[in-house]
């Protein structure tokens, strides 16, 4: 259109038949971020990707080293994203894998972005979990830290503690139960066992308001949420918020539920997701919550008065920039307002420390931030700076003693305990889906053959392709258009093609 000025070419999908189609992603006049694109057979489709072209442009020129993936499972045949496995154009290894366990679920959400069946439900079994765990382990040895239950609702899967503990056996010291709640605060043996191994959970929490409650979850749900924070808190499970950031609904409610993350104990992050319109209850809801990644962080900066500004965040050096936003805060025991890391690190410096995992961990690069800020608080005169020093100075100490070597779990629970993460988190549906995305990927859906598939290529076109989350599953269409390589966009390093 007049005035468009073009970003970068991509390929994304029709968003009715879902075929490939080639887009344009431009900056208009007013200093938006729009995909416009065109189906042969379903005309022109535009879908606005950012209020800020600047953020946009500068974000995008981040782009990490790419990681191959350990092993690919297919050859190039129709192009991306149509070869999952990962195919040989994919750029990321996995860094978060997900692990699919039943598609039972005991809520019917109105955003609920996949497809789930309560009708003959699937149950992923034990040897199927063993196989995926052990392709796991050996594609990544030492470096599998995570792995991330879902479903469906996982806390209804029969085997679920099973589950937890062979991931505790294979030493992966982060597993994560995604969950709505319902079960937890009904059940509290579970929520003991829960703690007794060491696992996490991941609660969906969207408002704090009746009317916003039942528009996102289709059911009031605060009692519930509360009555489950409260014993995953009673009974020290480590938890992360996830709120669904929704226009008009609870984008004003980002700053207090920030403030709930940081007042509990246990809660060690915030991932805020900006709303994706895809999967059973997503792909009907209305357009008019789409927010961009940079808006929710607009909504941060405003709802909690500049505790976090867009400049406190940084993109995860682990996956595409557009994907993940990352900031981190330094806790005050004494109730002091938290410090944003980037207020005493340079921003490059905390994407070094972040550089190999998506969450920050114990580690030589982190340990070497910690001196040089010290070094450079140490040349400071005000109180605000010496406020700072001295939370800083107590976290490398408890975190990297000098006195005594300490185990790697020992220094993380260290950190934990002083820091907290937020997150903001910008899934894909068919109207956003950009390939440049998907091929850096670095969380994907794992099944027990060793494919692995990019969670948004999986939520847009593969799970509802599979008998165990579909009564009547899709059929493939012809998978025409798909792209085909990415070296030149992804080496380039300056955001064009």
């Amino acid at each position: 259109m007049p005035g468009d000025r073009v970003l970068h070419e991509t390929t994304s999908l029709c968003s009715r038949c879902k075929n490939a189609v080639e887009a344009l992603v431009v900056a208009v006049p007013e200093g938006e971020v729009w995909m416009r694109k065109s189906c042969e057979e379903h005309g022109r489709q535009d879908v606005r990707l950012s209020d800020d072209a600047s953020w946009y442009e500068s974000t995008r020129t981040l782009m990490p080293a790419t990681a191959a993936p350990a092993r690919t499972m297919r050859e190039v045949e129709h192009g991306c994203p149509f070869d999952c496995g990962p195919c040989t154009s994919h750029q990321q290894k996995v860094r978060l894998p997900v692990v699919t366990i039943t598609s039972a679920c005991n809520l019917d959400c109105p955003i609920c972005y996949v497809h789930n069946k309560n009708e003959g439900p699937y149950h992923m079994g034990i040897e199927e979990f063993r196989a995926i765990l052990g392709h796991l382990t050996r594609d990544h040895g030492g470096e599998l830290d995570i792995v991330n239950f879902t479903g469906g609702e996982p806390t209804v899967h029969p085997h679920l503690l099973d589950f937890l503990e062979m991931a505790r056996d294979a030493g992966i010291h982060r597993v994560t139960v995604c969950s709505n709640g319902i079960r937890l605060a009904r059940d509290e043996e579970l929520v003991k066992r829960l703690a007794e191994l060491g696992a996490r959970v991941a609660l969906s929490f969207d408002s704090f308001e009746k009317l916003a409650d039942h528009q996102l979850q289709g059911a009031h749900l605060l009692a519930t949420k509360t009555r489950c924070l409260d014993l995953l808190e009673k009974h020290g499970v480590d938890t992360t918020l996830i709120p669904v950031m929704t226009r008009g609904i609870n984008d004003h409610e980002v700053g207090r539920i920030l403030a709930l993350g940081l007042r509990r104990s246990n809660i060690r992050h915030l991932e805020i997701h900006t709303i994706t319109y895809t999967g059973q209850g997503g792909a009907s809801f209305s357009r008019e919550g789409r927010m961009s990644m940079h808006e929710v962080l607009r909504e941060i900066e405003r709802t909690t008065d500049g505790l976090l500004t867009p400049q406190d965040f940084v993109p995860s050096p682990c996956a595409h920039p557009l994907c993940y936003q990352i900031a981190y805060l330094l806790l005050d025991p004494a109730g002091g307002p938290p410090i944003p890391f980037t207020r005493f690190m340079p921003r490059s410096a905390l994407s070094e420390a972040l550089a190999d995992r998506l969450y920050l961990e114990p580690s030589p690069r982190l340990e070497r931030a910690m001196h040089d800020a010290i070094d450079r608080l140490w040349a400071e005169e005000d109180p605000a700076a010496e406020r700072t020093l001295q939370l800083l100075k107590k976290l490398l100490a408890d975190v990297f003693p000098s006195a005594r070597p300490i185990s790697r779990a020992e220094s993380m629970r260290a950190s934990e305990r002083a820091v907290k993460a937020v997150y903001v988190h910008s899934h894909m549906d068919e109207e956003t889906f950009d390939t440049e995305r998907a091929a850096m990927c670095c969380a994907s859906n794992c099944y027990a053959d060793g494919t692995t598939v990019p969670v948004c290529n999986y939520n847009v076109l593969y799970r509802e392709k599979e008998s165990r989350f579909r009564k009547v599953p899709r059929e493939w269409n012809e998978r025409r258009g798909g792209r085909r390589s990415f070296l030149p966009v992804l080496n380039a390093g300056s955001g064009g093609k």
